[in-house]
């Protein structure tokens, strides 16, 4: 598998290159390049499987260079990589249809999962379907783009099935979305009962697992106005066996239209999250809805971010829950505006969690983070993206009660003395027993060692006071204890990677 890396910074590059030289023989980086023109060209002319790109890079940036291959049709698969403090550029490659990025530093495991991801979906793609013949593999096939509507297939849906080119087909699609595999049936049940009592109906129902939807194509009724109504009506008194399901309805005009409209339809079912259930989305009535104008709640996600410096449970999950009430009032906010309120949420609270050293236990979830808040189509899927998020994070940390009475000891000594600089052996001491005792335990129960807990609760805390007062750094630096201000810097830029006035300007 062909691979160009675009990255401005020797050392990563080169660092990438050695990464995927360890992964794999399947792997080969043809090519690299130090900026976005350079790699445009590269691309163009090798053609490659997958593209490495950084976002941030002299002359063209990445974006840039992703937006004309996107121009040119020329789109590979793409990894992007990024610091968590460049959001609003991710969620722009997010937009040019990126769904593979890393966060630096990248590390082996996370960069071999990737392109196992993307070399799963280039082997998918490749993938010649069998030769369809039923009605229902016919419309399945047009749907997903493996059946061209050409003139033989138009002669043979009119001769066998009485289809012809000009006939106006009605699209009621349901998402069920993570409750597919449990409710399909049943709502698939729910559906042909609707329809069935429209005389003079014929449709056929699809089932597609991939989208976790149902697509009933209804091609041939009475009056297109009626039946629309009495699906609108049916559906709204169905209340429980529709519940969590997000409807939609447009008309596609001739079968080389069916693949179009159901896309356009899909794309505008997360107004559901606006509307909720019993609602159908209409199409093009959706497109004159009038929206209320939505700031995002920078406060809120301060709260957010101060309260999980301290891992403050309480304090967290009350700012999550501010944080979805203010989208979920009642007003008619886009939806499109919500889906990116919570990309920049979430990409805040991962970016805290990795620099205090939480966030291995969400790694693996990043990805598919983005890519659920991308396919929402419900306020509660939403709500559990969010739980995915804090509700794991609090359930998997170690809470107090699981902790020995030696380890609690400790870290209420340092939580009380770390001004001072209280050490190991001093607290070894205060205890009664042997320093290479209590480093054992403590590296045991905590999963990390008694400097790393330390330094990473003083760093922490001068965090809190970088973004929340106007101390001059080198009075943090004696505030968390540490009596060389310079010392501090260095510490702190090994944790976070930036130096505390770098810090503070990208926080404020």
């Amino acid at each position: 598998m062909k691979i160009i890396v675009v990255e401005d910074e020797i050392r990563i590059c080169e660092g990438i290159c050695r990464l995927i030289e360890k992964i794999g023989d399947n792997y080969e980086v043809a090519a690299t390049a130090d900026n976005g023109e350079d790699g445009l060209k590269l691309i163009l002319e090798n053609s490659p499987d997958i593209v490495i790109t950084d976002i941030m890079m002299p002359g063209m940036s990445g974006l840039e260079m992703l937006a004309e291959l996107k121009k040119k049709d020329r789109m590979p698969k793409v990894i992007v990589i990024s610091a968590y403090s460049e959001f609003s550029y991710a969620q722009e490659a997010m937009r040019l249809g990126v769904r593979e990025y890393l966060t630096k530093p990248i590390t082996i495991g996370e960069l071999t999962q990737t392109l196992s991801n993307l070399a799963d979906e280039i082997s998918d793609d490749n993938e010649v379907p069998e030769t369809l013949s039923s009605l229902n593999n016919i419309f399945l096939g047009i749907i997903n783009g493996i059946i061209d509507v050409d003139e033989k297939l138009v002669q043979y849906m009119d001769n066998r099935h009485g289809i012809r080119r000009d006939t106006v087909f009605v699209e009621l699609t349901a998402y069920l979305g993570y409750y597919y595999e449990e409710n399909v049936e049943s709502v698939k049940k729910t559906i042909g009962k609707i329809l069935d009592h429209i005389d003079g109906t014929e449709y056929i129902i699809l089932e597609l697992p991939k989208e976790m939807s149902l697509l009933a194509l209804i091609y041939k009724c009475g009056n297109l106005d009626e039946m629309e109504r009495h699906i609108k009506t049916s559906i709204q008194r169905n209340p429980l066996s529709m519940r969590k399901v997000c409807t939609g309805m447009i008309r596609a005009e001739g079968l080389e239209n069916i693949q179009s409209s159901y896309r356009i339809i899909n794309s505008y079912l997360h107004w559901n999250m606006i509307f909720g259930d019993g609602v159908i989305i209409t199409f093009p009535q959706v497109t004159e809805i009038k929206v209320k104008k939505c700031e995002y709640p920078v406060e809120t996600e301060n709260l957010m971010k101060t309260s999980l410096y301290s891992m403050d449970k309480a304090a967290t999950l009350n700012s999550v829950k501010k944080f979805e009430d203010y989208f979920f009032d009642g007003s008619l906010y886009n939806p499109q505006v919500i889906k990116e309120a919570y990309t920049r949420f979430i990409w805040a609270a991962l970016g805290i969690l990795k620099e205090i050293n939480e966030f291995e236990q969400i790694a693996a979830r990043q990805k598919q983070l983005i890519e659920r808040i991308n396919e929402a189509k419900s306020s509660g899927e939403m709500r559990g993206i969010l739980d995915m998020v804090f509700g794991s994070l609090f359930e998997n940390r170690k809470e107090d009660e699981n902790l020995g009475l030696t380890v609690k000891r400790t870290i209420n000594m340092i939580h009380e003395f770390y001004k001072d600089g209280i050490t190991l052996d001093e607290i070894a001491g205060k205890l009664g027993i042997t320093p290479e005792y209590l480093s054992a335990q403590f590296q045991k129960e905590m999963g990390l060692n008694f400097s790393s807990y330390i330094r990473n609760y003083r760093i922490g805390k001068a965090k809190l006071m970088l973004v929340g007062s106007n101390m001059k750094v080198y009075e943090i630096a004696a505030e968390v204890g540490y009596s060389d201000p310079k010392y501090f810097s260095r510490v702190f830029r090994q944790v976070t990677g930036q130096k505390p006035d770098e810090y503070r300007k990208t926080q404020k």
